[in-house]
Formats: C-alpha cells, sequence, structure tokens
C-alpha cells in the first residue's frame, strides 16, 4: 500500500516537473520572439509577447521589458486602436518598473501626438532622472523640445534642440525643429542657418526648403521664396503648402498667370481647398477677370463685395459731381481690390448663376475704360 501511495506522488512530481520543464523553455522562446520585435514580425512578436507575459515566469524588469516590447510592436500594425494600446502598455511596463526609461519616452511621444504636453514634458523628465544613454537623451530632447515649442515656450524648444544637436550635430529632423522655433520667435536669420546645413546634410529631404521659403518670405525674398518652394515641390510634388508659398511669391510679383497655376494645382490636390479658391479669385481679380472671380466666390460673399462696388460707386459718383474731378487717380483698380481683398479672404465655392452680375460689373469696373464720375 506504502509503495503505490509512494508511486503515485512520484508520478505527480514527475508530471509537475515535466510541466514546468516544458513551460520555461517555451516561455523563454516567446521571451527572445518579444525582444526581437521588427515591422516585418510585428504580429508574430505581439503574440509571443503575450504568451510570455502570460506565463507568469516573468515579473520586475523583466515582465516591464516585456510590455515595453509589446508597445513597441503595435506601432508597426495596422490596428485602428495601435497608438491606444501601445500606450496602454508603456503605462503598464512603467507601473511594474517606474525607471522603464525607454516606456517613459515613447510614452511622452504619444502624449505629444495627444497634444497632453504637460505629460509629455514630465514623461521625458522622469526618464531623464532614470537615467539615459546619448540615443536616448536625443530622443528625449527632441519630444520635450517639440512640447515645449507647442506650448510656445520657444526659448526652452530652443536650448533641447540645441542640446539634442550637440550629441548629434547631423540630425537633420532637428536641425529643421529648431530652425522653425527660430523662424516662430522672429528670427528668420538662424532659421535659414539651420535649413541650409539640414539641406547640406539630406538635399533630397523636401521639408526643409518649403521652411527655408516660408524664412525667406519673411525676409521679403520673393525669388528664393519661389526657388525653395519649387524644389520642395520638385522633390515632392503633392506639396500643397509649397505650392501656397510660391503663389504667393508670384503674386506679390505680379506674375499672376503662374500664381493662378499654382492655385490650380492646390485645387486638383483638393477640389475643397478654400484657400486655393480664394487666392485663384484675388488673382483673376487683379487681372481683371471678373467672371473667373466670381466663379470662385461663394454666393453670400460675391453679393457682399458687389454691394460694396456699389457703394464705392455711388460715392465717387458724388464726390466727382460736388468736385467737378475724376475718381479715377484715388479709385483706380489696384486701390479699390486692395480694398475688396480684405472681403474676398473667406470666399469660397462657384456659382454660374453671376454670369450676368459679372458682365456688367467688367463693363463699369476702373481701368475698362472708362471713368468714374
Amino acid at each position: 500500500m506504502r509503495l503505490g501511495i509512494s508511486a503515485h506522488i512520484w508520478l505527480i512530481v514527475l508530471t509537475f516537473a515535466t510541466a514546468v520543464s516544458v513551460s520555461q523553455p517555451a516561455a523563454a522562446d516567446d521571451r527572445q520572439e518579444c525582444l526581437k520585435t521588427s515591422k516585418d514580425t510585428a504580429t508574430a512578436a505581439i503574440a509571443a509577447c503575450t504568451r510570455a507575459i502570460q506565463s507568469g515566469v516573468y515579473d520586475d524588469q523583466d515582465l516591464s521589458d516585456l510590455y515595453h516590447h509589446r508597445g513597441y510592436s503595435w506601432s508597426w500594425t495596422s490596428y485602428a486602436d495601435r497608438v491606444d494600446r501601445a500606450f496602454d502598455d508603456y503605462a503598464e511596463a512603467i507601473r511594474i518598473d517606474p525607471k522603464a526609461v525607454s516606456s517613459l519616452l515613447n510614452r511622452a511621444g504619444i502624449y505629444n501626438q495627444r497634444h497632453d504636453y504637460d505629460r509629455a514634458i514630465a514623461d521625458v523628465d522622469r526618464a531623464f532622472e532614470g537615467g539615459l544613454s546619448n540615443y536616448g537623451k536625443r530622443v528625449g530632447y527632441g519630444e520635450r523640445g517639440y512640447a515645449y515649442q507647442a506650448k510656445g515656450d520657444l526659448d526652452r524648444a530652443i536650448t533641447d534642440y540645441t542640446d539634442s544637436l550637440q550629441l548629434d550635430a547631423n540630425n537633420a529632423s532637428v536641425l529643421c525643429a529648431r530652425g522653425y522655433a527660430y523662424l516662430i520667435k522672429g528670427d528668420p536669420d538662424s532659421a535659414i542657418a539651420d535649413y541650409d546645413k539640414a539641406i547640406a546634410l539630406d538635399p533630397s529631404y523636401a521639408l526643409p526648403y518649403y521652411n527655408r521659403s516660408v524664412a525667406y518670405r519673411e525676409k521679403g525674398d520673393l525669388d528664393r521664396v519661389i526657388a525653395d518652394s519649387s524644389q520642395a515641390i520638385a522633390l515632392y510634388p503633392r506639396y500643397r503648402d509649397a505650392y501656397a508659398n510660391r503663389s504667393y511669391a508670384y503674386r506679390a510679383k505680379g506674375d499672376l498667370d503662374r500664381a493662378i497655376a499654382d492655385y490650380d494645382q492646390m485645387i486638383a490636390l483638393d477640389p475643397n481647398d478654400s484657400d486655393a479658391r480664394n487666392g485663384r479669385a484675388t488673382a483673376y481679380l487683379l487681372k481683371g477677370d471678373i467672371r473667373r472671380s466670381i466663379a470662385d466666390f461663394a454666393p453670400e460673399q460675391v453679393l457682399s463685395w458687389i454691394a460694396i462696388v456699389v457703394v464705392l460707386l455711388a460715392v465717387a459718383t458724388w464726390l466727382c459731381s460736388r468736385t467737378g474731378t475724376h475718381a479715377r487717380g484715388w479709385l483706380s483698380r489696384p486701390k479699390m481690390i486692395e480694398m475688396f481683398e480684405r472681403e474676398l479672404v473667406e470666399i469660397q465655392g462657384k456659382n454660374a448663376s453671376l454670369e450676368k452680375i459679372a458682365l456688367a460689373l467688367e463693363k463699369h469696373s476702373p481701368g475698362s475704360g472708362g471713368a468714374v464720375r
């Protein structure tokens, strides 16, 4: 009888030992697959991380690392809630190990995406307190600089970007970020210097060309605005903002046909681009092509500025009748258009039914050959 019991006990022990010996290598394999995650293996890595987490074999920093790597793997998937899943995993990694600096930095990045800049800054600060490698410091300075910039604290943003560049002077993205901070601060020359360096590092990077064109616009250098915007478009033909900046420069130089061509490109990219339609309408107006100008206007706004035209014409007629002088000098087309442009900023849409009004206006507009009296 005792022999039977002993045999039974040993059988249970042997079974348990076998189960442990099988589960631990299996968990170890899952851990290795989890830690070696990549874009191509993200789905399999997530499954491996989950098995390792649920195995109960790991705790403390090892368990925190599993959550971190699973969180990182979500970013390579196409799940609609991948950011939320990653955030939850980073949060759990930090709960288990408050010094999980990689999770802190990645969570700071998500906080920035969510426009929760104070929490982003707090996470980066904690990561620095926990100790970071040079790479981690560069990431931290970048995330915190972005948060400070978004909050309008440009001096702190520039300081963080500068500290990042001291660790890696050849980071074109950080140079662009600092250049933009300088630009917002009202220092286009420092911005241009950063964009020059970024372009030298990577001439195929469209962003610094566009940003430098904006800086040149601030300085009033229209030829360089056009040159840099054109280069940005050559590198990225769908660069809507580069078309917008170039069209501004063309219009300011009086090259209305090229400005209109750029507005056409913007509208081709997005038929509902109200800014492009407004800009094209104004360019047509400056050319004296009122019919095409009206075609880009919303009816309610057209009626608004037509009313202004009527009032101005009436006032001009009254003044001229009292003074016996011509109004062409002070009510010339450029001066009238300058007044109209304030009203045309928000105009959009199209209404063919206003053709007759447009024809009538064309016949009586200043510069059409008749004088307003």
